[in-house]
């Protein structure tokens, strides 16, 4: 389980990445096309990326790619189809291009959903790709993106939690401006519980045995129940650094999972 990703904060956003809404919301003060974005993406190498990645595909997959660049072309149906093109390359372990894709799409659609699905895309590219330089691409274009999901949806803590991933996944010159970022949230929104999950799971990482457990303490005082902090601490009493009978937790957590 250590090594799964962070998978529930990232949940919340991933599961739109292949489901787009198929309806054009949006607001009057953003329905200009923001070239410079665009730009960016080109020299960033997009295109060079899309084209060494084609020659990966099997058949079926460059026809069905070729469909839908042929209705991108087509402006009732452009969104549908850039939508199409990005679940195409995720399915195919291409966050990097999926990601491009999806950025697309946000521009089109300027809502802070959309950029944060693309946001997303890149956040998982940076854990799922080896390659260097789409992962410093998918870096770059992840802060992009949830930087516009945040500036659209200030208030709302997901988006800042996925931004602060990017730093903690792959660190610049400032190693500790994800880990500063994720504290100074849990400030402002201290029961969010994703945020609580993903700090208990990097205390896990860094061996803070102790301070997984007062976090999860803290959880399962508020929500006895919650099948996510159960797993957690079960998963923490299992490994042994800290005393305790995994048992309830164990049972809660699978009886949850069962119920799904």
């Amino acid at each position: 389980m250590l090594n799964k990703p962070l998978h529930l904060a990232l949940l919340i956003c991933a599961l739109g990445i292949l489901s787009y809404f198929l309806f054009d919301i949006v607001s009057p003060e953003l329905r200009e096309v923001d070239k410079g974005r665009q730009k960016s993406l080109e020299v960033t190498g997009l295109g060079n990326l899309e084209k060494e990645a084609i020659k990966k595909l099997d058949p079926a997959q460059k026809a069905e790619l070729e469909g839908w660049h042929d209705k991108s072309r087509d402006s009732a149906q452009a969104g549908e189809a850039l939508k199409s093109i990005s679940g195409l390359w995720y399915r195919a372990g291409r966050m990097d291009v999926s990601g491009a894709y999806a950025m697309k799409v946000a521009d089109m659609e300027k809502t802070a959903e959309a950029w944060g699905i693309a946001g997303t895309t890149f956040l998982t590219g940076i854990d799922g790709m080896t390659d260097e330089k789409s992962r410093m691409f998918c870096r770059q274009n992840a802060e992009t993106s949830l930087e516009n999901a945040i500036s659209l949806a200030p208030k709302e803590p997901r988006f800042r939690l996925l931004l602060a991933l990017v730093s903690v996944k792959m660190p610049g010159e400032d190693p500790m401006r994800g880990i500063r970022s994720l504290l100074d949230l849990e400030k402002e929104y201290p029961d969010y519980l994703p945020l609580q999950y993903t700090l208990t799971r990097l205390a896990f990482q860094t061996g803070q045995w102790e301070k997984a457990k007062v976090r999860l303490d803290k959880v399962l005082a508020k929500v006895p129940l919650d099948r996510e902090a159960n797993c957690l601490m079960a998963e923490l009493l299992s490994l042994g650094h800290i005393k305790g009978d995994p048992t309830t937790f164990e049972k809660i957590c699978q009886s949850e999972e069962k119920n799904k």
